[in-house]
């Protein structure tokens, strides 16, 4: 288990909205680790785990305001129940989970979760 830090932007929801903001951190040389997004009418929050978050907050200020915050990221194997696990292990703990996104590839599974409480996270995630 590690802390990772999230970084959230608005952007218009339209056609090329995420592209405009691939091709900005790309342009920095900054790799997206993990990225999910949710959707409204207007615009489309975006939600980024990246490997240099310093230079991606200066970039993506030119697109609106960045909010910066910690989550969990946990590597996990890529086995049915590995998503129960992580999930029973926080509400054990009275832990809320406000976001989660995870990617596969093979065996393993990575994790990404916002949660209400990072230090019992922290703690419950050992």
């Amino acid at each position: 288990m590690k802390i990772a830090m999230q970084l959230s932007v608005s952007v218009p929801n339209n056609v090329g909205s995420l592209a405009r903001l691939s091709d900005m951190l790309r342009a920095a040389d900054v790799n997206i680790e993990a990225l999910f997004c949710t959707e409204g009418k207007i615009e489309t929050l975006v939600h980024l785990v990246v490997n240099d978050p310093e230079t991606a907050k200066i970039v993506l200020r030119n697109i609106g305001e960045v909010i910066a915050t910690d989550v969990v990221s946990y590597q996990v194997k890529n086995k049915p129940g590995a998503i129960a696990d992580l999930a029973r292990k926080c509400a054990g703990a009275g832990i809320n989970i406000r976001h989660i996104y995870a990617t596969s590839l093979g065996k393993d599974a990575m994790c990404y979760l916002e949660v209400d409480d990072l230090e019992k996270a922290k703690k419950a995630m050992k």
